[in-house]
């Protein structure tokens, strides 16, 4: 089983979950499916952006909630078996959990090469 279905299993049995609420994404005018196309262009799946809301770390860039994962922030998490999978990821929103409003999702390239042991 490859490790975006195992992830997906863990994100399911997790009872932080209800704490995030439904994900919407932001539909703007110019693009509206901007946060679709870059999660298929950047193999990034909606369990992988939860993970992101649950454990990442918070932080802020012009206006927008920024969340991103690294190897501190999963260390006690049950996702920390998939920390080479899940380093880097960053996800954008306008408004934060519950029911988050979701700008984008891309990989922080410094972070993703970065191993901390």
């Amino acid at each position: 089983m490859d490790a975006n279905r195992k992830i997906s299993r863990l994100v399911e049995g997790d009872s932080h979950k209800s704490e995030i609420g439904h994900l919407n994404s932001v539909h703007r005018k110019k693009d509206v499916n901007h946060l679709e196309r870059r999660q298929q262009q950047r193999a990034i799946s909606n369990a992988m952006i939860e993970v992101a809301l649950m454990y990442g770390t918070k932080g802020f860039s012009r206006g927008a909630l920024v969340y991103t994962l690294n190897d501190r922030s999963l260390r006690h998490s049950p996702y920390y078996q998939f920390v080479d999978h899940l380093r880097g990821l960053t996800v954008v929103c306008l408004a934060g959990p519950p029911d988050p409003e979701i700008l984008t999702a891309y990989w922080h390239e410094k972070t993703k090469r970065r191993v901390r042991k």
